[in-house]
This record gives structure tokens, sequence and C-alpha cells, in this order.
């Protein structure tokens, strides 16, 4: 007798592997003379061995995840969500005082497909309504800004659903972190590049090809919006990174490079090494004045030129030297 060979990827004696090998006698026992299953009765089935493994099936897939989330919300409804907000000191349901940016209402939604809150702020700024914006998804909220219903309507409005807020991996890339960053604090990024997003927001943050450890965020819009509605996005996206210790290199009124601060060293420090005898070799002052002319007569021209180069000729574009010795002397934000 030829005892067949396991080709099994999980192990039949642990828990897990138990209730699979359940399911799979269940499934087989409901099999057809056709060797097809019944569709209702696996979906049953399988409900059940998700229950047995401790999984509330009614529940998100955040249960699953190997990292707990930060956060789950509540219900999206308009009672909870008025009592969240309106428990912090900036936002208020009471009344509707002259001037009060703090001032919301809640609806239930009109869509018979899903259950969400639309929050209208009747007099909010921008920045305020980024701040409602943060402490729904601090609570798991996902909140997003809606499009304005007139070029200058200047009522808000947000929509809140119900979500998860899930862990940010300890390695995660830079533009990761510079994403959440910005969600933490109020902001909504558009990912879809191919059209203009409901409000203004900031795109996805990307690599910058030549300057390593740094990312590019541009503030989008729709083409109602007026100049200083973006350019005001684009300070305070400036602010929240410098807030948190990260560098920020303006490039124009609505785009912006930001990069980290550099990690904690874990390793002990070294002794220094001890300076060689003699006297050090200074570079003449007049040519460190000559390379100050250099650099002022070459700058911009060259820098245009980079940005219109492909990524490859960009590699080994003058731009990247003039930038190495702008950056040895501090001369530029580079």
């Amino acid at each position: 007798m030829t005892v067949p060979t396991s080709s099994l990827k999980f192990d039949p004696t642990t828990t897990e592997g138990q209730a699979i090998s359940r399911l799979f006698r269940e499934c087989k026992s409901i099999e057809d003379g056709d060797g097809g299953w019944n569709g209702a009765d696996t979906v049953e089935l399988v409900c059940d061995f998700f229950i047995r493994l401790g999984i509330d099936i009614n529940r998100g897939d955040y249960q699953v995840d190997a990292v707990p989330p930060q956060a789950v919300s509540p219900e999206a409804d308009p009672d909870t969500v008025s009592e969240l907000l309106s428990a912090h000191e900036k936002f208020t349901t009471n009344g509707y005082p002259t001037g009060n940016e703090g001032f919301f209402y809640a609806e239930p939604d009109s869509d018979r497909f899903a259950d969400f809150t639309l929050l209208t702020f009747p007099t909010a700024s921008a920045g305020r309504v980024r701040t409602a914006m943060s402490v729904l998804r601090a609570a798991g909220y996902t909140a997003a800004e809606q499009a304005p219903i007139t070029p200058e309507a200047a009522i808000r409005t947000v929509r809140v659903d119900a979500g998860v807020l899930r862990a940010l991996p300890d390695d995660a890339p830079t533009t990761e972190r510079a994403a959440r960053l910005l969600l933490d604090a109020g902001f909504t990024q558009h990912h879809d590049t191919s059209d203009r997003p409901p409000a203004v927001s900031h795109s996805t943050p990307t690599p910058v090809i030549w300057r390593p450890g740094w990312v590019q965020i541009d503030v989008t819009a729709p083409r109602i919006t007026g100049r200083d509605a973006r350019e005001e996005c684009a300070r305070a996206i400036a602010t929240t990174l410098n807030d948190v210790g990260w560098r920020v290199d303006v490039r124009g009124t609505e785009t912006l490079h930001t990069t980290p601060p550099p990690a904690e060293s874990t390793t002990a420090p070294t002794k220094p090494t001890p300076e060689p005898a003699g006297e050090p070799e200074l570079v003449p002052a007049d040519v460190i004045a000559s390379v100050h002319n250099v650099l002022d007569h070459n700058w911009t021209k060259e820098q245009l030129d980079y940005d219109k180069q492909d990524p490859e000729d960009q590699k080994h574009h003058i731009a990247n030297d003039l930038n190495r010795i702008a950056r040895h002397w501090d001369l530029y934000r580079v």
C-alpha cells in the first residue's frame, strides 16, 4: 500500500488547522453527485468557520490585521457624530451665534444604499473644518469635505462615514508617513490625478528623484477655487510639517518638498578622531566669492533645464553638482 504524500500548507494539529480541516470535511459532506457544493449551505459553513475562530462576521476586516487598529469608529448616525464633535471645545450645535466658526449641524444621509452623516458648517474657515475632520478621523471615522454648492458658497459640508484608523507600520516609507501626518491634521488627499478634486486637497506625496529622502506635495483644487484658498492650504501644510520637525522647502506657492527629521542614533557615540597636526588648508576668500558668482550666474537657468529633462538625463545633469555645492556651504534652500 502506498501512503500518499501530504501537500498541506497548514498544520492540522493547531487550532487554526483543525478549523480548516473541519470546514473542508463539512463542505465535502454536502457535495452533490456532480462534485458541486450548494451555495447557500457553503456560505453558512464558511460563516460558522469564521465564528469558531473568534471572528465577528458583522464587523470589519481589521479584526484579522497583524497590528491592531488605532481606532474603530462608532456608527455614523447624526446623533453619535454630533455628540463626539461637540464635545471638542472648538465646536457646538447650540444656537447659531453670529460669527461662531464652530457652529455646525448634522443631517442623515439621503442615499438609501449608504449610511453616513453630512455635517454643515455655515461660517467655518478652512482651518476650522480641518480641525473637525482631524477630531473625527482620530475617532476612526472617514471624513471628507464635499464640493461647494456654488463658487461663492461660504458654507462648508463634510461627509462622515464609519471607518477604521489603521496603525502606520514602523518601517513605513516617507511618502506614507507624510500622507498620514496630513490625514491626521485634517487635510484631504486627492488620489485620482485624472480629474480635479471636489474640494481643496493635496496630491499623493511622491519621491523627489534628485533629492533622496524628500517627497513632493502639491495643492490641488477645483477650477473654481481662488488662489487665496489654494495658497492658504499650502501654508497650512508647511506649518503642520514644520511643527513636527520635518524640513520643508517651498518650491512655489502651491508646491513643496519635505523630509522627516533624521532618526535618532541607537549606537553609542564614538570618540572623535584627533585633528591632524599642522594648520588646516583653507579655501581662499576670493575663490569662495568666485563659487558664489558661478552659482548665482547658472542657478536659475540650470534648475529650469533640469526640470525639463527625463529622469535618466536628470541623473547626470549639472544641476546636481550646483545643488551639492550649495548644500555644502548652505547657500540656498535646495
